[in-house]
């Protein structure tokens, strides 16, 4: 929604565009909630207003109090399982990974070896954002660098 912005001609040309978003988790059960873009209004109460209304619609009928996201938004993002601790079926690089507060979960060295799949994962010039509480360490630290206190860009810009 932010990358689309307030104006929605100009977001629909985004929309149209080569951007994809990935969104993963572990859980099925949280893969639908999300795949079903349904949401209670007050869940977005802390989305401004410019984007709710450009980017969010009535839900269907039967669902009073709820809003759907627009389905230009939604086709932009595609919704995959994934273990972060598995094998990962991604090939191609990406120009942005968001991370956070998930690494809360795992130990010092699991934590090490996630960010550096991470940083390897990025295009050169890519960012990668964690939660406050996570930081960037061992092997990770030599591709990436800080540019904010969570957000990390790989070395050998583009």
């Amino acid at each position: 929604m932010v990358l689309l912005g307030p104006e929605r001609n100009a977001g629909l040309t985004i929309a149209r565009g080569p951007v994809v978003a990935l969104a993963s988790d572990i859980s099925t059960n949280a893969l639908a909630g999300a795949r079903a873009a349904t949401y209670p209004i007050t869940a977005l109460d802390a989305l401004p207003e410019a984007l709710r209304t450009q980017w969010c619609v009535p839900a269907h009928a039967g669902e009073p109090g709820q809003l759907t996201i627009d389905p230009a938004l939604q086709a932009m993002v595609r919704f995959r399982r994934l273990n972060l601790l598995e094998e990962w079926p991604m090939r191609g690089a990406f120009d942005v990974i968001f991370c956070r507060n998930v690494m809360i979960y795992f130990d010092s060295p699991t934590k090490d070896r996630l960010v550096e799949r991470f940083a390897r994962q990025l295009v050169p010039g890519g960012y990668l954002y964690i939660g406050h509480s996570e930081r960037v360490g061992g092997p990770a630290s030599a591709l990436l660098e800080p540019v904010g206190p969570t957000i990390y860009r790989r070395k050998g810009h583009i």
